[in-house]
């Protein structure tokens, strides 16, 4: 790859994240954007691209651009050159390889606020317009976003959070990263549920 591809994958993933109303798909694109080559030579930041050209190859320089949006989504490329970006994708990547292992962990956090004033329905629901307590617990990232996704997918409370919570600015945010990284996110919906399921049977 040269400098002016990985402009172009960085423009696909931006625009993934954060194009308005979800306007832009990056696989229903399949990566393809309106990057033009005349554009990106007059861009004085275009030496960043070339830098990651030289680091990082074409299957890895996406997960890069992932790692960083989903946790920052107002990016500018120089944000992520360097120590930040770099920290954020061995991060991401740790937590992708061995992403049943974090969920597992997750789950035992979650499953440990069950009390007999607190249901496990509880923890998932909006009381009064407030942040459900699964909510809280990815915001103090005590759990996993990716476990909070896969939960989602499994027990559907985002929906019914939309009608619920009072706010109407942070949880909104939250919500719409969740749906854009979602396609990004690979693992077996039923090994998560007979997983939740075990640990649910057996406290």
């Amino acid at each position: 790859m040269d400098g002016f591809e990985v402009y172009k994958k960085y423009l696909a993933i931006k625009l993934h994240f954060t194009s308005k109303n979800q306007s832009y798909d990056f696989h229903k694109h399949a990566g393809r954007t309106k990057a033009r080559l005349d554009t990106f030579t007059k861009r004085r930041d275009r030496y960043f691209f070339h830098k990651l050209s030289r680091t990082y190859s074409d299957t890895d320089i996406i997960n890069y651009f992932i790692s960083n949006f989903v946790s920052n989504t107002n990016l500018w490329i120089g944000d992520i050159i360097g120590r930040s970006g770099d920290d954020n994708y061995k991060s991401w990547s740790k937590k992708i390889e061995a992403l049943h292992y974090y969920y597992e962990q997750d789950i035992d956090y979650i499953l440990a606020k069950i009390t007999k004033k607190i249901t496990f329905d509880d923890l998932f629901t909006s009381k009064d317009g407030q942040h459900p307590p699964i909510l809280k617990f990815v915001l103090a990232k005590k759990i996993n976003f990716e476990t909070f996704l896969i939960l989602d997918d499994i027990l559907r409370f985002s929906k019914r959070l939309n009608k619920n919570i009072g706010e109407k600015v942070l949880w909104p945010k939250l919500c719409d990263r969740m749906i854009r990284y979602r396609p990004f996110v690979s693992y077996n919906i039923t090994k998560y549920k007979m997983t939740l399921k075990k640990k649910i049977k057996d406290m």
